[in-house]
C-alpha cells in the first residue's frame, strides 16, 4: 500500500481477495489526499498523524484481506509489514505540557471577582436584612451553598480557576463583614 499522486495503490491483489468495503476504500482516497498535502508542506505534527492513520488503515486492509499488507510510509518512504489483528483506535499525541502559570494576571484577576462578589452580597445581604430581618443569613448560606458546586468544578481550569478562588475569597470575606456587622 504506497500513495502515488494522491491515490493510495494496493499492491498485488491476489485471486480470492476480497473486495475492500466502500468505507474503507473511501477512507484510503482521503488518506491519500491528505497524504499529497502533508508530504508537500505539512509539520511534524501533520506528518506523524499521517504516519499513524496511515499503519491504522493499513492494519485495516490487512484485516480485509487476511494477510500481512506492505505500508510504504509516504514521509520517509521506508516500507513496513503490518499484520492482521492489530486494527484499534489510533493512538493519542501526547498532550502539551502545561506552560508556566500566570500567577500576577491570575491574581488580579481573583481579587477583582474577590470585591465584585463580596461586595454584591453585603449589598443584597443588608438589603434582604432590611426587608426581613435575619432571614439574610440562610439565604446566604443558600448563595455559597449554591455556588460551591460549580466553584468547586471550576478549581482545575486554566483561567476559571481565578475566577473561582476570587468567588470563593469574596464570599468568605463578605461572610466576615457580615457577621462582625452583627456584633456592632
Amino acid at each position: 500500500m504506497e500513495v502515488a499522486g494522491g491515490r493510495v495503490v494496493v499492491g498485488e491483489r491476489r485471486p480470492g481477495d476480497p473486495p475492500l468495503p466502500g468505507d474503507l476504500q473511501d477512507a484510503l482516497s482521503e488518506w491519500g489526499a491528505f497524504a499529497a498535502t502533508v508530504t508537500r508542506a505539512g509539520g511534524p505534527e501533520e506528518q506523524a498523524l499521517l504516519q499513524r492513520r496511515g499503519r491504522q488503515l493499513a492494519a485495516r486492509v490487512a484485516d480485509v484481506l487476511g494477510r500481512p499488507v506492505d505500508l510504504t510510509d509516504p514521509v520517509t518512504g521506508t516500507t513496513e509489514s503490518i499484520s492482521v489483528g492489530v486494527t484499534g483506535p489510533i493512538p493519542r499525541l501526547a498532550p502539551n505540557p502545561p506552560g508556566p502559570t500566570p500567577w500576577a494576571t491570575g491574581l488580579t484577576v481573583a481579587a477583582f471577582f474577590a470585591v465584585l462578589v463580596a461586595m454584591g452580597d453585603i449589598v443584597l445581604c443588608h438589603a434582604f436584612a432590611e426587608a426581613f430581618g435575619l432571614l439574610w443569613v440562610p439565604a446566604n448560606l443558600l448563595i455559597g451553598c449554591g455556588l460551591a458546586p460549580s466553584l468547586y468544578l471550576m478549581r482545575r481550569m486554566p483561567f476559571w480557576r481565578w475566577l473561582a478562588l476570587g468567588a470563593a475569597a469574596g464570599l468568605a470575606a463578605a461572610w466576615v463583614v457580615l457577621l462582625l456587622g452583627l456584633l456592632g
